[in-house]
Parts: C-alpha cells; sequence; structure tokens
C-alpha cells in the first residue's frame, strides 16, 4: 500500500471517530475552556486588584485571559486523545494485530495522533476569532498570520516530541503491570513546569532560563507564545532546534525501548 494512501485511511478515519458525536465534541470543548478560563479569571483577577497594577511580567489581565484561553486547546492538540493506548493494547494483547500490519507500528499510532491533534485547530481557530470579537486583542500581543503560522509549525515539532515521551513511558508497559502513573507526573510536570499553570514569566528569572533547556515548556508554553506574537525569529528557530534536539533523544530512547520489550510480548488476551 502506497504512504499517502493509508495515511489518507487512517486520517479519515480517525477524524470520523472524533466527529461521530459532534454535540460531545463541542461540549468537551466547551467546558475544558469554560472552567480553565474562569479559574484563571478570578485568580489572577484578584492579584492584579491587590497589587493595584495593570500590566505584570509583560502581561496586561486581558492578555492572561487569552493565554489561558489558549492553554487546553494547545495543550489538546500536542497530545493528541489517544494517551494510554499503547499500554493498553501491550497489556490486553490487541498490539498484535498492528504488527501484522504493512507498515511500521510507530508510524501508524503517529498517523494517528497527527491526526487527532488537527482536528483540535478548528477548536483552536473558533476560541480565537471569538475571542477577539468580543474583547480585542490584548495591547501586549502581536498575533497575525505569520505568528500563527510560527505557532502551527510549534505545534507539529511539540506533537512529535510529545509522541516520543509518551511512547517512551507506555512501552514500559511490556516490563511493568500500570506506566498510568508515570503518564500522570508527565502530565503534572508540562503542567507546573511548561506554563499551563502559571506562564514561565512569572517564575523566578534563573528558574526560566534553567526551563528554558527542558523539554516541557515546548509542550504548552512556547507554541502559545508563538500564536500571541511574543517570540522573535530567532527564539522560534531556536525553540524548534531545542525542541527537535529533545524529540531524537526521546526517539532513540523509544527505538531501544521497543526493540528490547517486543520480544517479551505474547499476545495474551487475543
Amino acid at each position: 500500500m502506497a504512504v499517502h494512501g493509508w495515511v489518507t485511511k487512517v486520517f479519515s478515519t480517525e477524524i470520523r471517530k472524533l466527529v461521530t458525536y459532534r454535540f460531545d465534541f463541542w461540549m468537551q470543548f466547551t467546558v475544558a475552556v469554560f472552567a480553565h478560563v474562569s479559574v484563571a479569571f478570578f485568580l489572577w483577577k484578584a492579584v492584579f486588584d491587590y497589587n493595584n497594577v495593570t500590566v505584570m511580567r509583560g502581561y496586561t489581565f486581558h492578555g492572561l485571559m487569552l493565554y489561558y484561553i489558549m492553554v487546553p486547546m494547545v495543550e489538546r492538540m500536542i497530545f493528541g486523545a489517544g494517551l494510554g493506548m499503547v499500554a493498553r493494547e501491550i497489556y490486553d494483547g490487541s498490539l498484535t494485530k498492528y504488527l501484522i500490519y504493512p507498515v511500521s507500528f510507530f508510524r501508524y499510532k503517529y498517523a494517528q495522533h497527527v491526526a487527532n491533534s488537527l482536528i483540535f485547530i478548528a477548536q483552536l481557530f473558533a476560541a480565537l476569532l471569538i475571542f477577539r470579537a468580543i474583547f480585542g486583542m490584548p495591547a501586549e500581543s502581536a498575533m497575525n498570520a505569520g505568528s500563527i503560522a510560527m505557532g502551527i509549525a510549534a505545534i507539529f515539532f511539540s506533537g512529535l516530541l510529545c509522541f516520543f515521551i509518551n511512547s517512551s513511558i507506555e512501552l514500559i508497559a511490556f516490563w511493568a503491570d500500570n506506566v498510568w502513573t508515570l503518564l500522570v507526573m508527565v502530565r503534572f510536570c508540562v503542567s507546573l513546569l511548561g506554563g499551563v499553570m502559571i506562564p514561565l514569566a512569572f517564575f523566578p528569572e534563573k528558574w526560566e532560563a534553567v526551563l528554558k533547556y527542558l523539554p516541557f515548556s515546548y509542550l504548552a508554553s512556547f507554541p502559545i507564545q508563538c500564536i500571541m506574537g511574543r517570540i522573535t525569529l530567532i527564539e522560534w528557530a531556536e525553540g524548534l532546534i531545542i525542541t527537535g534536539a529533545w524529540a531524537g533523544v526521546f526517539m532513540i530512547i523509544m527505538s531501544f525501548m521497543w526493540d528490547r520489550g517486543r520480544y517479551r510480548y505474547t499476545g495474551v488476551g487475543i
């Protein structure tokens, strides 16, 4: 089967699965964004009012709300919708069916990951259009077609890094009975150190400099900053290089674990 043939089929299948229940698809989006932004609104409103300021660490209150609106959507684009799937397939034996496919297991899984991520772009653009129509763009935001293109490219690199990290962890299922805790720990680290809970600009400068070279910020904060137009072209290129380097490291780890672990696989459960 030609590469474009099976990729197209995987994309169409995953997209149909996601939009089969359209109400549920958009309701999950609405609830997730509303809950995330509501907490951020009351928290930061109190902080700004207490300090009696209009700008903190380069953010206005308006700009922070835009940031927090994008956080859950960018996260869904980067992490996709298949967290824990590889581990479950190892546990229940359904991994066997992929081993007889005429394509690489990880190429197939990555195609599924990208398909799940792309469908969330519609939600991102819908939220940005609604925010701009109602509130306008914050003064500190230089969002334009170029910054959005930079952000989408950053999300592609971040999604690749996320795929390799999660796959490396899930392959531990060849040896361990439960890897879900490790996956949750990664999500927590991204939330705390990647700018999900608090933008990295609010960290002490020395910590912000360290986090720049760790992978966590590239799974949340970096793509958002790109879209908002807060990243220069040089910073963007540097960020992609760091993201690509970490992706290469975890790809090697993933390949090593796959080569060792698959010989322990028995297909029990089929």
